[in-house]
């Protein structure tokens, strides 16, 4: 891996200050110009995004901070399955690719974003316990919403799956696929209440969707002009999320249900979706973060369990890691830890999505999770530089 390519893939999620070793190699340490140290917390790339600058700023702009925000939210709240649902359509647009190696990674990706469920979930259920006691409904909920959104590791997929990628960005995006598909689940089974009526909702929306990516398809293989392109896109982009956002779903499981139907299409409306999407992308990104700092309701029982989502994630990162490189064998960096530590949009995005469909429910493992996210954004940091110390 030559020094622009390392950068390249290696520059995710806001932390784009690796070890020499991982990043340059040995014969250009030194020769990264990027900024390093807490500089790196404000990095903007084609991967990574200020995560935790940008939920302070949605705080401190919000109704707790000075209320900047609070006339407009109301406006904005409809554009969030939207930009939830264009983070699923590049999630499913980066799917497919046949390297020898993938069948390994997607199993590692997935039994390391497992272990982090598992261990999130059983950390907050004891602080929930014994802290702040939650009554049942509440308790269930803020334990299976904290575990999934502490799954995820990325912030902007690329959407593209010829473009290259190392095994640690692999890892991160296939990591998302499990959260997304059990945060799905966990939705329609806490609006349906049993897990048949769960399923066949999911059935439903799954086929309306599809029908959806279906005649966007064929209309986009017909399209006269650029113009016309981008309309028919984000048209789709519209509809699918707006399927979601009717019947109360995850916005993230149809945008990637979409998403994966339009990679395994024809190329040409596959390629004119990315661009469009990958186009907006950012905006959204900057809008789903703000939106869910100024929802967050911070107060002694979140911080205490966003204290606990921390300490739980941390932990389960030294065992899921520790699994992924005996899954994965040598392709991936020994400081694995280091890059997966961050957990990226994808956690705050579906606490967000929660927050939108069950209400005040999930408001307290929303304000958990934002807090813990914006922690370990911080510990990775400190983590990465005192190891480049």
């Amino acid at each position: 891996m030559n020094s622009r390519s390392g950068r390249e893939s290696f520059g995710l999620l806001g932390l784009r200050d690796l070890p020499d070793e991982l990043e340059t190699g040995p014969g250009d340490a030194g020769a990264d110009p990027r900024p390093h140290g807490w500089r790196q917390i404000l990095g903007w790339s084609g991967s990574s995004a200020p995560v935790a600058v940008l939920l302070l700023a949605g705080i401190g702009l919000g109704p707790r901070g000075i209320n900047l925000l609070s006339p407009v939210m109301p406006l904005l709240d409809p554009s969030v399955p939207v930009a939830l649902a264009a983070l699923g359509v590049l999630v499913g647009l980066g799917l497919g690719d046949r390297r020898t190696d993938e069948r390994r990674l997607f199993f590692a990706a997935g039994l390391h974003s497992l272990v982090i469920m598992l261990v999130v979930s059983g950390g907050v259920a004891a602080v929930a316990m014994t802290v702040t006691p939650l009554e049942p409904p509440m308790f269930w909920t803020v334990i299976l919403v904290c575990g999934i959104c502490a799954a995820t590791s990325l912030t902007l997929p690329s959407g593209d799956p010829l473009e290259p990628r190392t095994p640690v960005r692999r890892l991160q995006e296939l990591g998302v696929l499990l959260p997304i598909l059990a945060g799905g689940l966990a939705l329609a089974w806490i609006r349906a209440g049993t897990p048949l009526a769960a399923l066949t909702l999911i059935a439903q929306a799954s086929g309306v969707t599809i029908m959806l990516a279906l005649a966007a398809w064929l209309l986009l293989g017909r399209a006269s002009s650029e113009t016309e392109e981008r309309v028919f896109a984000v048209s789709a982009l519209l509809l699918v999320s707006g399927v979601a956002d009717a019947l109360s779903l995850s916005a993230l499981l149809g945008g990637l249900i979409a998403g994966v139907f339009w990679r395994f299409a024809g190329r040409q409306p596959r390629e004119t979706i990315r661009r469009d999407v990958l186009f907006v992308q950012h905006p959204l990104l900057v809008l789903v973060l703000l939106l869910a700092g100024a929802r967050a309701e911070l107060s002694s029982a979140s911080l205490l369990l966003g204290a606990g989502y921390l300490g739980a994630r941390l932990i389960a990162q030294l065992a899921g890691c520790a699994l992924t490189h005996r899954v994965a064998g040598a392709s991936t960096p020994g400081e694995l830890r280091l890059h997966l530590l961050p957990p990226g949009v994808f956690g705050v995005a579906f606490a967000l999505n929660a927050v939108s469909v069950l209400g005040a429910e999930a408001s307290i493992a929303h304000a958990a999770v934002v807090a813990g996210t914006i922690g370990s954004e911080l510990v990775a940091v400190v983590m990465r530089t005192r190891r480049r110390g």
